[in-house]
């Protein structure tokens, strides 16, 4: 089933639109709580400790990630349901404080990420299997 979400560049940072809702992360609606789009992260999602008491999340294990500055740090990861559209999925979540949608995420809904800085528009298409 296609997808397409939109989003807006907030602070030069582009952002989607997310909510909690029945112990799901929900993509591309709410209006008070975005997720930056960070294309340097290779994780899928990671939130803050106050979404993950409110999701339903079981723990997966240890998971290693490089950060931009070349250094190695590991996260405890967990595994939460994500909708997006009308599908649910599990996925890998990192409890960090930041608010982060990364490339694994994208590459796994094969998107398309489209952030268009003269509108302030961020478009992300896909289609869920």
């Amino acid at each position: 089933m296609k997808f397409q979400m939109t989003g807006k560049i907030i602070d030069a940072e582009p952002r989607l639109p997310v909510q909690v809702a029945k112990k799901r992360l929900v993509l591309g609606c709410g209006k008070r709580e975005y997720m930056v789009i960070d294309n340097g992260f290779t994780g899928s999602v990671a939130i803050p400790e106050e979404w993950g008491e409110r999701l339903d999340l079981s723990y997966a294990g240890i998971q290693s990630f490089a950060l931009a500055n070349g250094q190695t740090v590991e996260f405890p990861t967990y595994l939460g349901v994500l909708r997006v559209g009308h599908t649910e999925a599990l996925f890998e979540l990192i409890v960090t404080g930041e608010v982060l949608l990364g490339m694994e995420l994208f590459e796994r809904l094969g998107s398309r990420v489209v952030i268009d800085c003269k509108t302030k528009k961020v478009i992300i298409e896909g289609e869920t299997t």
